[in-house]
């Protein structure tokens, strides 16, 4: 499964998260089931693999097309992640008392050191900025 998380534009693909280049100009990114036309929104580089992120003008769905040097690999959906389903998100990889650690040294609030601690490591370990993530959760 992959999930863009939109407020980070960072693309999470197997439970590790990789930044994209954003689009800045309409491009065309391909036709979406309902019929609309495909936008492109982010490009992600995985070593020999590129993957385009694209989202539909009329249902608003997005895309994952995977590419390697040469040619098409194939199409997977996206879960969109908003700025309000950030904590939800993170609940699948952070136990409560972590993500409540991150929530309150986001908030300059007390926090356990040794929670703060676990969540620190387990965010390093799927490639997300701290600091961006604490700035997500004030």
């Amino acid at each position: 499964m992959i999930y863009l998380l939109e407020p980070l534009k960072k693309v999470v693909i197997q439970d590790l998260s990789y930044s994209g280049e954003e689009v800045s100009n309409k491009r065309f990114g391909g036709f979406c089931e309902c019929g609309g036309k495909m936008f492109q929104k982010l490009w992600v580089k995985l070593e020999n693999t590129r993957i385009m992120i694209s989202e539909c003008e009329k249902c608003w769905k997005n895309s994952a097309y995977f590419f390697n040097l040469t040619k098409f690999l194939g199409r997977e959906e996206v879960h969109v992640v908003e700025k309000n389903a950030v904590k939800e998100f993170l609940k699948n990889y952070l136990s409560d008392l972590e993500l409540n650690a991150l929530i309150a040294k986001a908030k300059d609030k007390v926090y356990k050191p040794a929670d703060f601690s676990r969540a620190k490591k387990k965010l390093s370990e799927m490639n997300f900025s701290l600091e961006e993530v604490l700035a997500i959760l004030k």
